[in-house]
């Protein structure tokens, strides 16, 4: 029988190989009562068969995975679960096309494991908020991957100088609390340039926005 869910918590599952991870992982978020640990699988076979009763807000996938891998697991899943947020949680960082192909089979987020569990409850919480968290280095390759291609004419009049400025800052994996701190204006103030930007440029998370806004 499938527990009722709780939404007054953030209900994570989790999608590791590595037995080591998992038990660290689930000792993190049974430990906190801001969260809900609704599934802990070792291979994505068992994973896309009791997801979807079990209905996570977030899943953390790694990419090297049993049977199939994290992110046609991702893919899969997304298109079934489409308000599941996916948030890679990987060692892999040098394949720059499988960083790529995870935000394109539907991942919102991309975080190393060598970044520590800080900064995982952190972006659990940005993602759980609407945010897409990347690792530093993850962001860097976004940047420099667009930044290789001047901005279309027609895309930068549609936003304000200081809206720009937040878009910028995204675009580098800073998180809302770091955008604002940087700027020097409230998190309120921040959400609204956010919901701006997103409104603007007609798209519903950070990568959407830079893709568009660099493209």
């Amino acid at each position: 029988m499938v527990a009722e869910r709780n939404d007054s918590k953030i209900l994570i599952g989790i999608v590791e190989n590595d037995p080591l991870y998992r038990q660290a992982l689930e000792s993190i978020f049974s430990l906190s009562p801001e969260f809900e640990l609704t599934g802990l699988w070792s291979d994505t076979e068992t994973a896309i068969r009791e997801i979807s009763r079990r209905y996570p807000h977030i899943v953390l996938m790694d990419i090297p995975l049993p049977v199939m891998a994290g992110i046609s697991c991702i893919r899969k899943l997304k298109k079934v679960n489409p308000a599941i947020q996916f948030l890679v949680f990987t060692d892999y960082e040098e394949d720059d096309d499988l960083v790529f192909d995870a935000f394109k089979a539907g991942a919102t987020g991309y975080l190393l494991k060598k970044d520590g569990p800080e900064l995982l409850i952190k972006s659990i919480r940005e993602l759980h908020a609407g945010g897409s968290p990347m690792s530093r280095s993850i962001a860097r390759k976004i940047i420099n991957f667009f930044g290789r291609f001047p901005a279309a004419d027609g895309k930068g009049h549609l936003l304000t100088k200081r809206e720009e400025e937040v878009l910028t800052l995204l675009s580098e994996g800073k998180m809302y609390k770091e955008v604002a701190a940087w700027l020097g204006i409230t998190m309120e103030t921040t959400k609204k340039h956010i919901k701006h930007i997103y409104s603007k440029l007609e798209v519903q998370n950070r990568m959407e926005a830079v893709n568009k806004w660099r493209s």
